[in-house]
């Protein structure tokens, strides 16, 4: 975060276009993370930055090569996450934070042709974000997720 005393007004365009480009890596994210492509999912990241999975929120990994082996040691599944309610505040020119909302669903048995069969149990939770531009891209440092609700199952 900037210092107090060296605070940038940014104009509101500014504001609309980092909030934007937040915005977009939330969604991004999460469409790699249902893709499977986990390499270019966690290039997402900082390489020193952290991460919560929603299912066990008190554990935050560091570190892009240990956050690749947390999604790359777990089962195989189709999901998809539905990211909701995205509010970004951003900070500076160089730091923001934000907050969605998502719901995971998921199938277990997805074999042949789409559309897969979901699970009956889907998930419902929140993500709490910090973000920085490094280099002119902007990228996560902090992915903080927590479940608030189990639906069916």
């Amino acid at each position: 975060m900037a210092d107090p005393s060296m605070t940038t007004t940014l104009s509101t365009v500014e504001r609309a276009a980092i909030g934007w480009e937040c915005e977009r890596l939330i969604h991004h994210y999460s469409m790699l993370n249902d893709a499977g492509d986990f390499t270019a999912m966690v290039e997402l990241i900082t390489e020193d930055g952290a991460f919560a999975r929603p299912s066990d929120s008190a554990n935050l990994v560091r570190g892009r090569d240990a956050i690749l082996a947390l999604y790359t040691g777990r089962p195989a599944r189709f999901s998809r996450h539905m990211i909701t309610s995205v509010v970004i505040t951003v900070e500076d020119e160089d730091n923001a934070s934000g907050v969605s909302y998502l719901a995971l669903h998921t199938a277990s048995d997805a074999q042949g042709p789409l559309p897969h069969k979901a699970d009956p149990a889907y998930l419902i939770g929140a993500f709490h974000d910090r973000f920085a531009r490094i280099g002119g891209e902007w990228k996560f440092t902090e992915r903080r997720g927590s479940l608030s609700l189990k639906v069916g199952g």
